[in-house]
């Protein structure tokens, strides 16, 4: 039973919260709320549902001078997210605040975080190009920035805090895996396109990584909260990182350089990206590498019927390129 008024309107009913983990969340909202922000002290005034998918339920919870948002997992949890806002604040990068969180699912059967509140809206809403290709450039130099933070290991931190003893090519098996990208390859550009492919990217010693940095993991403008104002734009957090938090830097810009993300977007990106010093040769080699795969895993994962269309050709320039650039170096 829900005690305040404030959340008691949150609980819907069965038909109305739908099935699945976003269903089970839905229906107890106002009952979970209650017990993660009532140690907080915080006299709540009002509360809102801010998003609900199937990963995870999104609450605004407002007091008379401040607002904070309760995270819920409704799928899997937010051992990698805690983990990244903790490494970014270790910098005072753009982030939002970690006010409090349970892993553990003792108190709510779901993982929760409370985070401070971010003022602003998503990027992908911004509408003018070169407000997104500024804005895109202070992502780049704050990314860069957290990628000179070491990571304990690579992929993400368990609920305990501990990490998996796995090295990076196992990590990057494990999200082509995640993607079925392995058989759909093999399905569409044949198996020994595919086997190409593999030996290119993911399997080259080229994209070895010894010394695993932290990662956002799931870079695009939906995920960058900025606030503007006529004709100027400010990076106010980076948010709901991926399920890699812990690898190659270049394998997180590369997911950032994603064809499907906005041209502006990606030319900024690059841009703050090296702002603070050019990658070099070796760098924009494994780069390429990392971007073709992205490219191919995306595309096979959830691109359009033109995409896929398209993606044969696209891998054999890719392919022809790197075998010179590979002769070349």
């Amino acid at each position: 039973m829900v005690r305040s008024t404030v959340f008691a309107h949150l609980n819907m009913a069965p038909e109305e919260a739908g099935g699945g983990g976003r269903g089970r969340v839905l229906s107890r909202l106002g009952t979970f709320a209650e017990m993660i922000v009532g140690p907080l002290n915080m006299r709540p005034t009002s509360a809102a549902i801010v998003a609900a998918d199937d990963e995870r339920v999104e609450l605004r919870v407002s007091t008379a001078g401040s607002h904070v948002l309760v995270v819920i997992a409704a799928e899997g949890d937010l051992a990698a997210e805690v983990f990244f806002l903790r490494s970014l604040a270790l910098k005072q990068l753009p982030a939002p605040r970690l006010i409090a969180h349970d892993l553990s699912c003792s108190q709510v059967p779901y993982s929760w975080a409370v985070l401070g509140h971010v003022p602003g809206r998503p990027l992908s809403e911004v509408l003018d190009d070169s407000l997104v290709r500024l804005a895109a450039r202070q992502v780049g130099r704050a990314l860069r920035r957290a990628h000179q933070l070491e990571a304990p290991g690579f992929g993400r931190p368990q609920t305990t805090g501990r990490w998996p003893r796995r090295d990076w090519r196992e990590t990057l098996g494990i999200w082509m895996a995640r993607r079925n990208a392995q058989v759909l390859a093999a399905e569409l550009l044949g198996a020994e396109r595919a086997s190409a492919l593999w030996q290119a990217t993911a399997d080259h010693p080229d994209l070895a990584c010894e010394v695993p940095r932290v990662l956002h993991g799931a870079l695009g403008p939906e995920r960058v909260i900025v606030t503007s104002a006529d004709r100027s734009v400010h990076l106010e957090a980076l948010v709901r990182p991926g399920e890699i938090v812990g690898g190659d830097p270049l394998f997180d810009l590369a997911l950032g350089l994603l064809p499907r993300q906005p041209e502006a977007f990606r030319r900024g990106l690059l841009e703050g990206y090296i702002a603070a010093g050019p990658l070099d040769r070796e760098q924009e080699r494994r780069l390429r590498r990392f971007r073709l795969l992205a490219r191919v895993v995306d595309a096979l994962a959830a691109g359009s019927p033109a995409d896929l269309a398209a993606l044969s050709s696209t891998l054999d320039e890719e392919l022809a390129a790197l075998g010179e650039a590979g002769a070349a170096g």
